[in-house]
């Protein structure tokens, strides 16, 4: 028996970023939980629930991600394959710088146990805009693989 062919080695690279995505989905919940905890005024949360280190892997995450999108191997070979979809790219790629600098905020905002309460609304603001990116990057790739004609 003949082993399969591997894929090519571009959708090993957007299967490598859909792991990402998995991964930042289980940490968007755990924000989400720290929400609804803190929403209802208890400040005794889970360790797997404080703030400052919950922002701190998410900036990790995310910067680790970005980088790896933002990459010749990832965005690069969408812009060699469909240059149409270079605005596009450009404005994702500025997004997350964004979305960085308001993760970086919300580190310093967590690092004061008294502001806590105040960390829900725009820690929510955030998380929509982050899944609102992911179907943004969504849509990307299937421009890119299901071009319109």
């Amino acid at each position: 028996m003949t082993a399969p062919a591997p894929l090519p080695s571009m959708f090993g690279r957007f299967s490598a970023i859909l792991k990402d995505h998995d991964h930042l989905g289980k940490t968007l919940k755990r924000l989400r939980k720290m929400c609804a905890t803190l929403e209802i005024g208890e400040l005794q949360l889970s360790p797997e629930l404080f703030p400052e280190p919950l922002f701190d892997e998410l900036y990790a995450d995310l910067s680790a991600h970005f980088a790896s999108e933002e990459s010749s191997e990832y965005f690069g070979t969408v812009m060699d394959e469909a240059p149409s979809l270079v605005p596009q790219i450009a404005a994702l790629e500025s997004e997350h710088r964004r979305l960085l600098r308001t993760v970086e905020q919300l580190v310093d905002f967590a690092q004061d146990r008294a502001r806590w309460s105040a960390l829900p609304i725009p820690t929510r603001d955030l998380v929509v805009e982050l899944e609102r990116h992911e179907r943004a990057e969504s849509t990307l790739l299937r421009e890119l693989f299901f071009p319109r004609v």
